[in-house]
């Protein structure tokens, strides 16, 4: 019985030990992905590898890194982490040129929002949106209930009553 119980105990320790292991496998697996994109060199997708290209504006490592971040595991095309470092790089570019549009010596936060505008602004629309639907529906649910107590006091009231107001107004 106690040779038993050494037993379980045994085979608990060597299972901790298999997914410890395990473990320790997947996370040296994910350093040397990272260890690769950090270098001169990335990882697309395909599994083939591409040359850092000096032409763009951003680490080709800090974009994918990034990326990776948001996707949960998902694996990225070398075009499509080239087409996100030449996005970025454009956007950067765009809000640098608005910004250097101030007429002052030292560009601050108020010519920061000004220039990220336009990237804003979408969400701010969507806001906006939301709050017009929502007034539009209740404006809706008000006149549908106006409209149902019209028609309930008009059919309580026969069209013989209405007619004794048309008679006076005659006479």
């Amino acid at each position: 019985m106690a040779d038993d119980v050494e037993e379980n105990k045994e085979d608990v320790k060597d299972e901790k030990k298999d997914e410890v292991k395990e473990m320790d496998e997947d996370e040296v697996q994910e350093d040397m992905v990272d260890d690769e994109l950090s270098e001169d060199e990335g990882v697309s997708g395909a599994g083939e590898q591409v040359e850092e290209d000096e032409s763009l504006p951003f680490p080709m490592a800090t974009v994918v890194r990034q990326v990776k971040k948001r996707t949960h595991s998902k694996m990225i095309s070398s075009k499509v982490k080239v087409a996100m470092n030449e996005f970025l790089g454009d956007v950067v570019s765009s809000v640098a040129n608005e910004m250097g549009k101030t007429r002052y010596s030292m560009v601050e936060m108020d010519d920061f929002n000004r220039a990220t505008k336009p990237y804003t602004y979408a969400r701010e629309l969507e806001k906006e949106k939301e709050r017009v639907v929502g007034e539009l529906e209740r404006m809706k649910a008000d006149l549908e209930s106006l409209i149902r107590e019209f028609e309930r006091k008009f059919a309580l009231a026969g069209v013989d009553d209405l007619s004794v107001l048309k008679k006076s107004q005659q006479d």
